[in-house]
């Protein structure tokens, strides 16, 4: 239904401009010396509505080119903090499964991404960081535990920590 609306509006512009261009005997005189130009003022308002959109179109080029750097850094800094969620979610993924080795370097590999991440440049990105780092102090704390703690012994028998004397 919308687009046989489109359609339709389409059409209507188009027999609008038809009947306005149609009948339409003025003409505009340009002088350039030693030349002088004569257009219709249809051509004349066709020619100047393409010159005012090929002005936009490079206003907004040019805008887009100026803003690339910032949006390469913006796009490089959630690539960053993107690896470093990634690689916490790893480390989860092995301690999870009692791969200490894997989540110890799953560990220091978020703590190095953690150093070299950017200031923040607004509140919620402070929040993400800031659940990160505490992420980040979880998973060492838990890693050191794993490390100086042996495993009590219903949970070598049991996967989850279950007693299964039933």
């Amino acid at each position: 239904m919308r687009s046989a609306l489109w359609t339709l509006a389409l059409f209507a512009c188009a027999v609008a401009a038809a009947l306005f261009l149609g009948s339409n005997r003025a003409t505009v005189a340009l002088f350039w010396p030693p030349w002088r130009i004569d257009l219709s003022l249809n051509l004349l308002l066709v020619g100047l509505a393409l010159f005012l959109a090929l002005a936009a179109l490079l206003a907004w080029a040019i805008a887009s080119v100026w803003r690339m750097p910032t949006e390469a850094k913006i796009w490089r800094d959630h690539r960053h903090d993107l690896a470093a969620h990634h690689a916490f979610a790893r480390a989860a993924e092995h301690l999870a499964q009692e791969r200490w080795e894997q989540a110890l370097e799953e560990a220091a590999h978020v703590q190095h991404l953690l150093a070299t991440l950017p200031p923040p440049a607004s509140a919620r990105e402070t929040r993400e960081q800031q659940s990160l780092l505490n992420a980040n102090a979880w998973l060492r704390e838990a890693a050191t535990r794993a490390q100086t703690q042996p495993l009590s012994p219903s949970y070598a028998v049991a996967p989850h920590g279950l007693d299964q004397e039933h």
